[in-house]
């Protein structure tokens, strides 16, 4: 292949899949057991020459809060991390409402930095059952040529609602493929992840730390997550705690069998 990857379509699906051979050389470490973390300070020089930087210090140096570089094992032309904290264990479990929303906003300034490349795609792995490689949290970026039609749910009406915020309405879909799955929809609609407001951002990071918090006392704490951030128009957020593994059925049939009611979950979570 000419670059690290390739994109290709199934004939007979049209279900789009990228090639990235060289994503098998990336680390796949465990808490205890990693050598040098390369999203610590002082070791920017593990990583490929930073993008973007919140914080203090110099370019590719130390004193930085958040950092963005290019994902050193890519499977998109365009394919960045962007590391939560210099702090090796703080993830979103720990991060107060104010660096949530200032991670919200970092999303939203490289989505806009972006948009006109393809579809910008951002994503956030939590613990090893989510697939996160490295333990230090981070969410990382992908921006997939605009010809490639991805397999994704378009937003959908609010249903099991566990709360209404001035701005956004917190439910479990009732057709949700994941236990204790929840979406955070704006109320205005009919617009692009890049296009929300610092107001509207600012509640979206009260309402995921409190969805976490709860979904801690259900789930246990740190429980493995991933969210991701609809990448076209009627954008929302997307949170699936990682409690399940896809049976045979559902891989053979793309059918869920969901072991949890999504009613009663949102009765447990609601405020």
């Amino acid at each position: 292949m000419k670059e690290d990857f390739e994109f290709t379509k199934n004939p007979v699906s049209e279900k789009w899949v990228i090639l990235s051979p060289k994503r098998a050389k990336r680390p796949i470490l465990t808490p205890g057991t990693e050598p040098p973390c390369p999203f610590c300070p002082g070791h920017e020089d593990l990583t490929p020459p930073e993008s973007y930087r919140i914080g203090d210090g110099q370019k590719n140096k130390s004193g930085w809060q958040i950092r963005v570089v290019p994902n050193k094992y890519p499977f998109a032309p365009i394919h960045e991390v962007i590391v939560d904290s210099p702090d090796h264990s703080a993830s979103f479990f720990d991060h107060t409402q104010e660096r949530i929303a200032k991670l919200l906003k970092v999303y939203k300034s490289r989505f806009l930095y972006w948009q006109g490349k393809g579809q910008v795609v951002i994503f956030y792995n939590y613990g090893i059952a989510a697939a996160a490689s490295l333990p230090h949290p981070h969410a990382q970026l992908a921006v997939i040529p605009k010809n490639v039609q991805m397999d994704v749910t378009r937003s959908v009406t609010p249903e099991n609602i566990m709360h209404e915020s001035k701005y956004f309405t917190v439910f479990i879909p009732q057709a949700s493929g994941w236990p204790y799955e929840v979406w955070f929809l704006p109320k205005r609609r009919g617009r692009l992840f890049g296009n929300v407001a610092n107001p509207e951002i600012d509640n979206l990071a009260e309402l995921l730390s409190k969805v976490l918090k709860k979904l801690e006392k259900i789930l246990g704490e740190r429980f493995p997550f991933n969210f991701h951030i609809y990448h076209g128009g009627d954008w929302y957020l997307r949170l699936i705690p990682r409690q399940r593994i896809i049976g045979g059925f559902e891989l053979a049939t793309g059918v869920y069998v969901h072991s949890t009611d999504p009613k009663g979950a949102a009765k447990q979570i609601s405020w």
